[in-house]
């Protein structure tokens, strides 16, 4: 038996509904049915009962049995983790870039704040060499983030992958048009600058923008072509206000960064495996 399949059937048994606990833990709606059939055929009783045909299940007296046990099992594992912190609330300091609060960071708070009730959230964003800083001044005790440069003396592991893309009104191309960017220091410049390099192409202009709401503002009114994480802008695309610029498509990963003598080691180590867990 495995601590993720007891996850997931609590999970489940909670929102009542497969799609929800799949968005929720990141999860394909598929291996939510195999750990719940993996659980099942450990202990050897159905936990959840399909014959209903207005609701799509029910949980069995066995399940209901398993739900209240798992919650308790869920509780005792995060204490056990912890049980030598001094206090009883504990302060976790999560540093992201931009792209990544946009992208990732809300459903990751969510997960954190119903796994682990007992943790106190202080979140800050900076673009990537503002996030380096403080990872250098021992200011956070986990990071993620969508560049390289800097992290290299910190634990780093790839935990989910983006698609960037230059994002346009019709009509417009990547040699005539100014190109709408984030500041320099930022993660996603940096994409952005090697990939006009490999292409040569000379822009007619770069206009910088510090956030990538503006950027997309600025693309929407006709100023230029955007280059954005093509999550921030799926509803434009699909309501045709934006166009990708085909063929140009890059794909980069994200990393989720820690100090190697972080105060929660063993719980960041959770949330990050929680992370890639649909990678």
């Amino acid at each position: 038996m495995e601590l993720n399949w007891i996850r997931t059937f609590v999970t489940l048994a909670h929102f009542q509904h497969f799609t929800k606990t799949s968005e929720f833990l990141n999860l394909s709606q598929p291996t939510v049915s195999v750990h719940i059939k993996k659980l099942e055929e450990s202990l050897g009783v159905k936990l959840i009962d399909r014959s209903s045909p207005h609701i799509p299940f029910t949980l069995t007296p066995a399940g209901q049995k398993v739900f209240a046990e798992g919650q308790k099992m869920m509780e005792i594992w995060k204490s056990m983790e912890h049980s030598g912190d001094e206090q009883d609330e504990i302060l976790l300091r999560i540093g992201s870039t931009h792209t990544v609060s946009a992208a990732l960071l809300p459903d990751f708070v969510k997960k954190i704040k119903i796994l682990y009730p007992h943790v106190r959230l202080q979140i800050k964003v900076h673009n990537h060499d503002g996030i380096v800083e403080l990872l250098e001044n021992h200011e956070l005790d986990l990071a993620i983030v969508e560049g390289t440069r800097g992290i290299e003396p910190f634990q780093t592991e790839i935990i989910s992958r983006d698609e960037l893309r230059f994002f346009a009104k019709r009509g417009m191309t990547l040699h005539s048009s100014p190109l709408i960017l984030r500041e320099e220091g930022s993660g996603t410049r940096d994409y952005a600058e090697q990939f006009i390099k490999s292409e040569q192409i000379n822009p007619a202009e770069i206009i910088e923008a510090g956030s990538h709401h503006l950027i997309k503002q600025l693309a929407l009114r006709g100023l230029g072509i955007a280059f954005l994480s093509s999550s921030m802008v799926k509803e434009e695309v699909a309501n045709g206000t934006l166009f990708p610029i085909d063929p140009y498509v890059i794909h980069r990963p994200f990393y989720a960064v820690c100090p190697a003598d972080s105060r929660a080691e063993e719980m960041i180590k959770e949330m990050i495996g929680m992370l890639k867990e649909n990678l």
